[in-house]
């Protein structure tokens, strides 16, 4: 027994044994490591093929966007797409410029944003499934694959074609068509008095109706199903303001019949109507302009301010740009901040607010005699006029919670076009997106809009500013 357990107890040789474990242990390390390693060019050289790839999809794109930017007419690009596959834009697996295929190739395709889902990474309402060939809303999808070696990468942009809201060659659904649009999501307005115009007929800059007798419709709306499913109802704007204009005041709204092109001067209802300017394109041109403006004022909602509410007018404000006779300044100092433009030289005017929904915040107030010439835009609040005030060319309030108020105590004229484009979609009842009282008169003019149109094509690099589109852009890059 006890030498038995001497035997047991004898740990001689017991180190070979450890030593030979942990060899066998290293050595599987070592080939494991060593077969790691040897992936790992394999790893470096996709890695940097994929990221090759890339760069040659973004050219791709590059390319393709020079191509939209010289064609007028996207529906011959889009010639043979569907709305789930695009038409090829220039060659299959084109090379880039100077280089062979072995350096990388691309394919871009094109199609309209007609899928169900394209809104989502659009932002506007999608096309119907039956335009995939025809583009109505200046909205294309671009998909690129760039490929080098075995890697393959793509990338899919949005382009939109932002129309000239100035410009008569502008398409249909982003150039003005009345002498007061409201192309947003709300359009309640107040009418007081029987001494207000709103005037569609084509007016020259010395205030009478132009020769050749030309029209655009008194009041428009934005198209009433923009901001619904396909299928669903319509918003009947058009309906509230022609409810908003009493009977003894429908003599006041002049302008194009809504659906006889041969009568110049129709009167109330038949001159307020929906029509395809949308809030999107005003929206689109706003963002396109404000860059270029010769005046900016920026305006801060952190005190109530005056806001456009036919029972309440006269709220004080400390947080709205006050204005009391602009134009005063523009025989000493064309350059002053108060002169906002003159007949010879029209300005750029952009007043920037903050969203306020409570719907309390006043951006602009002009009183006293004012006047200005070339396009002022109001964004995100309200732009309220008093006194004696004249505006020769477009005026644009925009934004989330805005609206217009031409409040009275003077004579007031916008000559050119006026909008008010509403964006919020959950604003409370009883603001209005456009008031109008005492002697107010708005009236369209061609003349004062091409004065603006001139303005603006000096200020946009290349001229572009004249022309139907003033800018043409990518969005929402996503990568696969």
């Amino acid at each position: 027994m006890n030498r038995a357990r001497a035997i047991l107890r004898d740990e001689r040789g017991v180190a070979v044994v450890v030593a030979m474990i942990a060899l066998m242990v290293l050595t599987a390390l070592v080939l494991a490591f060593l077969a790691v390693s040897a992936y790992e060019p394999q790893i470096s050289r996709n890695l940097a093929d994929s990221t090759r790839a890339r760069y040659i999809a973004e050219a791709g794109l590059e390319s393709a966007y020079d191509t939209l930017i010289a064609n007028t007419d996207w529906d011959g690009l889009l010639a043979g797409a569907s709305c789930t596959t695009g038409a090829v834009v220039g060659t299959v697996n084109s090379a880039m410029p100077g280089l062979t295929a072995t350096s990388g190739t691309y394919t871009v395709r094109i199609r309209n944003d007609c899928q169900t889902n394209d809104s989502l990474i659009t932002g506007v309402t999608v096309e119907t499934s039956g335009n995939a060939t025809n583009d109505t809303n200046d909205h294309v999808i671009l998909t690129s694959t760039g490929t080098f070696g075995t890697a393959t990468r793509t990338i899919n942009v949005v382009v939109v074609r932002v129309a000239n809201l100035l410009s008569p060659s502008a398409p249909a659904s982003g150039q003005i068509n009345a002498a007061l649009s409201f192309p947003g999501y709300e359009s309640d307005t107040y009418f007081t008095g029987n001494s207000f115009t709103v005037d569609g007929r084509n007016y020259d800059l010395s205030g009478k109706v132009a020769t050749p007798k030309s029209s655009l419709l008194g009041i428009s709306v934005g198209p009433e199903d923009q901001f619904v499913p396909s299928g669903g109802p319509v918003m009947q704007h058009a309906a509230a303001i022609e409810s908003s204009v009493t009977a003894t005041q429908k003599d006041n709204v002049v302008g194009l019949h809504q659906s006889n092109a041969g009568v110049l001067n129709a009167e109330g209802n038949d001159t307020i109507a929906a029509a395809a300017l949308t809030s999107a394109s005003v929206t689109d041109f706003v963002n396109a302009v404000k860059g270029y403006a010769d005046i900016t004022i920026t305006t801060s909602s952190s005190s109530t301010s005056t806001y456009v509410k036919a029972t309440d007018t006269t709220t004080t404000s400390s947080g709205s740009a006050k204005f009391n006779s602009v134009g005063g300044s523009c025989s000493g100092s064309y350059n002053s901040s108060t002169c906002w433009g003159t007949s010879a030289n029209p300005k750029i005017v952009y007043v920037k607010g903050t969203v306020d929904p409570t719907s309390a915040f006043n951006a602009l107030r002009v009183s006293g005699n004012s006047s200005g010439y070339g396009i002022l835009i109001v964004e995100d609040g309200d732009f309220t006029i008093t006194g004696n005030f004249a505006w020769e060319g477009p005026i644009i309030v925009t934004g989330g919670y805005v609206g217009v108020g031409i409040n009275g105590g003077g004579n007031q004229q916008v000559l050119g076009a006026l909008i008010s484009n509403e964006t919020a979609t959950n604003e409370a009842p009883g603001f209005y997106e456009g008031v109008l009282t005492g002697n107010a008169k708005v009236a369209y003019s061609r003349a004062a809009l091409d004065k603006a149109l001139t303005a603006l094509s000096k200020k946009i690099p290349g001229g572009t500013g004249g022309g139907a589109y003033v800018t043409v852009r990518m969005y929402n890059f996503q990568e696969q």
